[in-house]
């Protein structure tokens, strides 16, 4: 499993974008750009996500990358 799909999985199981965003403390459109591929996690980010719910791990979030880019 990829750790895009290790977030992707996570999201669906609680609830979708919106009610992971709102979990995790984090604005909507911050994790749907993530889970779309338009944003990657850095690793302060990683640490709050993963300090928000002990379900995540951070060590794997950190290598969640862009995949697409933003239309101009």
């Amino acid at each position: 499993m990829t750790e895009r799909d290790y977030l992707t999985r996570y999201i669906t199981s609680h609830g979708g974008i919106p009610a992971t965003a709102k979990r995790l403390g984090m604005p909507y459109s911050s994790l749907a750009a993530i889970a779309n591929g338009y944003r990657g996690i850095s690793p302060k980010q990683a640490k709050k996500m993963a300090a928000a719910d002990p379900m995540l791990e951070a060590n794997r979030l950190i290598w969640i990358r862009a995949t697409k880019a933003e239309a101009a």
